[in-house]
C-alpha cells in the first residue's frame, strides 16, 4: 500500500470537511451549501462510507486531498503531509529536518506572539489605548477577533519577557522569527512597540510575520513597520486577510486587492468582503497565482499616482501566464481622490458598496490615466499615450478584446486604426504574446459542461443502479443486470466489479468499494446521492420499481442493440460481392437482431400481464 493511500484509509472526510463547512445529516450522508459557488438550496454533499464530496450543482468532486487543495488552496503535497500529521503517520519523503524542525519552532513562537498581542489588546489594560484608537475607527469587536488584531506594548522588552523568560524560547530564534532586535551590546529588545498589530498569515492561515501600525499620527517614527524577510515571511506571498475571507472570494470568484490592513478591515465591515491587502504597492506573480486558484477576476484598488499605475500595468505582465480577468476600481473622481478605500468603508459604506461595483477593465482604466495626464488633441501628447499604451493594448491575448481597445484608442487619438497598429507592431518588435494554457482541471471543466445530455437509457441505467443499492437483494438484481448493454461509461466494468462480491442483503457501500477505482467511486457516488433519486426514497416500493424501470431498460437497450446492428448490416449490404467470412457476419448479426426483437417483445408481453 503507498503512503498517499495509506493517509486516505486513515483519514475521515467528514472531519476535514466538518472543521470548514457546517454539515447537516441527509440519510446515509451529509450536506452543507457548497463552498466552490453560491447557492440557496444545498447541494453539496459528503459520503461517509464512500469518503467523497460531490456537488451536484457545479459537479466539483473528490475525496479529502481534492478538497483541502480547492478549499484550503493547498498543493497536492501540502495536503498529503497535512493529513498526514493529522494522523500521525510520518512521511517517508517528507522526513523531518534540521530546517524543519526550526520552521516548527518558529512557527510556535509566531502564534504564542499572535496570542500575547491579541490578549494585551482585548483584555489587558495595557490596551486601553488601543481599544479607543480602534473604536475611532469604527472597527468592531467582531472585525478584532477575525483579523486576531492586536496590541504591541510600549515597553522595550515586553514580548522578550514573555517568550524568553516565560515560555523559555531561545533569544536567537525570537529573532529568527522577526519578533525583536538585537543591539550592539547583544541585549534583545522588541521591533514592535506602541502599535496595533496586524498578523500576517501564510494561505494556510499559519502566522508567518506581522504589521505594526503607531497609535501617534504625530509621532516621528515610521506610520507602519513589518516584520523583515525571514524563513517564513515573504513580502511577495503576503495576502492580509486571504485566509479570514477566502470562502467570500471563492464563492464570488472575484477578489479586490487594496494596500492597507484597515483597509480590508473597514471594507470587510462593510460586507465587501472579497478582499485583500497586499504589502506595498506592487502585485507579484506568486500572489496572482494564489490569488488566480480561487478567483476568475481580480480587481486593483490602488492609489490613484505614478506608483499605483506603474503596479496596475505590471499587474497585467504579472498575470499574462494565466486567464484571470484584470479590472480596476478607479477612486481618482472622489473628492479630488483624497479618499482611501478605509475611509469610504467607514463612512460612506453603502457608496463603497455601489463603486466597487462600477468596476472598468484594467485597460479602459490605464486609457484614462493616460488622458489625465497627456493632451490627445496635441502630437506629443498623442506619441506619449502611445508610448503608455501601445505595448500593452497590442499584448491583449484575446483578439476580440484587442482589437475593441486597438480601436477605441484610433478614434480617441483621431487617428486611423492601421497607424495605431503601425506602432504597436513596431513597439512590441517581433515579441509574440503566447496565450495562456487551460489548466487540466479548467478543460476537465469544460468537457463536462459540454457532455451531451443521458440518453433514455442512460436513465433507466442509473436509476436501476440506485434500486439495487436500496433493495435487499443486491447480488440477485445484479444478476438481472448482466444482460444489459451498458451505456453509462464505466457501468459495465462497475457491475463486473461488484458481481465478484458476492454480497448479499443490505449494501455497506464502504465495504464494498474499497478498492474501487477513483472515477468508479465516483460513478457510485454520482448515483446513489443523486438528489433526484434520493429525494424519491420515502415515497417507493423499491421491488415495484425495480420491475417497472427494469422492464423499461431492457425495452431501450433492446432498441439500442438493435439499432446498432442494423447499421452494421447495412454497412455489409452495401459490399457486393461479399466475402464467405463477411457473409457469416451478417447471418450472425441477422441472427442477433432476431433474438433482440424476441427478447423486446416478450418484455412487452410481460409488460402487458
Amino acid at each position: 500500500m503507498s503512503q498517499v493511500q495509506q493517509v486516505k484509509e486513515a483519514t475521515d472526510i467528514i472531519q476535514i470537511v466538518g472543521e470548514r463547512l457546517k454539515l447537516q445529516r441527509s440519510g446515509s450522508s451529509y450536506k452543507a451549501p457548497c463552498p466552490f459557488h453560491s447557492e440557496k438550496t444545498p447541494s453539496f454533499f459528503v459520503s461517509d462510507q464512500l469518503q467523497r464530496y460531490r456537488c451536484f450543482g457545479c459537479s466539483e468532486t473528490g475525496d479529502a486531498l481534492d478538497f483541502l487543495q480547492k478549499y484550503d488552496a493547498m498543493s497536492f503535497g501540502e495536503a498529503l503531509k497535512y493529513l498526514a500529521d493529522k494522523a500521525g503517520i510520518q512521511l517517508e519523503e517528507f522526513q523531518k529536518t534540521p530546517e524543519d524542525d526550526l520552521r516548527e519552532r518558529l512557527l510556535a513562537i509566531l502564534n504564542l506572539a499572535k496570542e500575547y498581542y491579541h490578549y494585551l489588546l482585548v483584555t489587558h489594560n495595557v490596551g486601553k489605548e488601543a481599544r479607543e484608537y480602534l473604536k475611532d475607527r469604527k472597527i468592531t469587536k467582531d472585525s478584532i477577533n477575525l483579523f486576531n488584531l492586536g496590541y504591541s506594548m510600549s515597553d522595550w522588552d515586553g514580548l522578550v519577557k514573555y517568550l524568553h523568560k516565560k515560555k523559555k524560547y531561545p533569544l536567537e530564534e525570537i529573532e529568527q522569527a522577526g519578533l525583536v532586535i538585537r543591539a550592539k551590546g547583544g541585549r534583545y529588545y522588541d521591533r514592535f512597540r506602541g502599535r496595533v498589530m496586524f498578523p500576517l498569515k501564510d494561505h494556510r492561515g499559519r502566522v508567518v510575520g506581522f504589521s505594526g501600525r503607531l497609535l501617534d499620527n504625530n509621532a516621528k517614527e515610521a506610520k507602519y513597520i513589518n516584520t523583515p524577510e525571514t524563513m517564513l515571511y515573504h513580502k511577495s506571498k503576503m495576502l492580509f486577510g486571504y485566509k479570514e475571507l477566502l470562502n467570500e472570494i471563492r464563492k464570488k470568484e472575484e477578489v479586490i486587492v487594496v494596500e492597507g490592513e484597515f483597509d480590508v478591515v473597514s471594507s470587510a465591515q462593510s460586507h465587501v468582503n472579497n478582499i485583500v491587502a497586499i504589502k506595498g504597492s506592487a502585485l507579484t506573480k506568486e500572489q496572482v497565482k494564489l490569488l488566480a486558484r480561487v478567483s476568475k477576476k481580480i480587481i486593483l484598488c490602488l492609489d490613484a499616482d505614478e506608483a499605483g499605475a506603474k503596479a496596475t500595468k505590471r499587474a497585467i505582465e504579472v498575470a499574462g501566464d494565466t486567464d484571470i480577468e484584470l479590472r480596476v476600481i478607479d477612486l481618482s473622481g472622489l473628492d479630488g481622490g483624497q479618499k482611501d478605500v478605509d475611509e469610504l468603508a467607514r463612512h460612506e459604506p453603502k457608496l463603497w458598496r455601489e463603486i466597487e461595483k462600477q468596476n472598468i477593465s484594467v485597460y479602459e482604466f490605464l486609457l484614462r490615466l493616460s488622458l489625465r495626464h497627456h493632451d490627445p488633441e496635441k502630437p506629443e501628447g498623442k506619441r506619449e499615450i502611445m508610448k503608455d499604451l501601445g505595448a500593452i493594448f497590442g499584448g491583449i491575448v484575446h483578439a476580440v478584446e484587442r482589437d475593441y481597445y486597438v480601436q477605441k484608442l484610433a478614434e480617441t487619438l483621431r487617428v486611423k486604426k492601421e497607424v495605431i497598429m503601425q506602432d504597436i507592431n513596431r513597439i512590441k518588435d517581433g515579441v509574440v504574446v503566447k496565450k495562456p494554457k487551460k489548466k487540466k482541471k479548467e478543460e476537465e471543466k469544460e468537457e463536462k459542461e459540454l457532455a451531451p445530455a443521458l440518453t433514455r437509457q442512460q436513465s433507466f441505467e442509473r436509476y436501476c443502479v440506485f434500486l439495487i443499492f436500496e433493495t435487499n437483494k443486491f447480488q440477485d438484481k445484479l444478476e438481472e443486470f448482466k444482460e444489459i448493454n451498458f451505456q453509462t461509461p464505466g457501468l459495465t466494468e462497475l457491475v463486473t466489479y461488484f458481481l465478484k462480491s458476492k454480497t448479499k442483503g443490505k449494501v455497506d457501500l464502504k465495504k464494498i468499494t474499497y478498492g474501487l477505482a477513483e472515477d468508479l467511486k465516483e460513478l457510485v457516488f454520482d448515483i446513489v446521492y443523486a438528489p433526484e433519486f434520493v429525494n424519491l426514497k420515502d415515497q417507493i416500493d423499491s421491488e415495484k420499481e425495480w420491475k417497472n424501470t427494469f422492464s423499461s431498460l431492457k425495452k431501450e437497450s433492446a432498441r439500442s442493440s438493435i439499432k446498432i446492428l442494423q447499421e452494421q448490416i447495412q454497412e455489409l449490404d452495401k459490399k457486393s460481392p461479399k466475402t464467405e467470412k463477411e457473409e457469416a457476419k451478417l447471418a450472425d448479426l441477422l441472427r442477433k437482431v432476431a433474438q433482440f426483437q424476441r427478447s423486446l417483445r416478450v418484455v412487452r408481453a410481460v409488460a402487458k400481464a
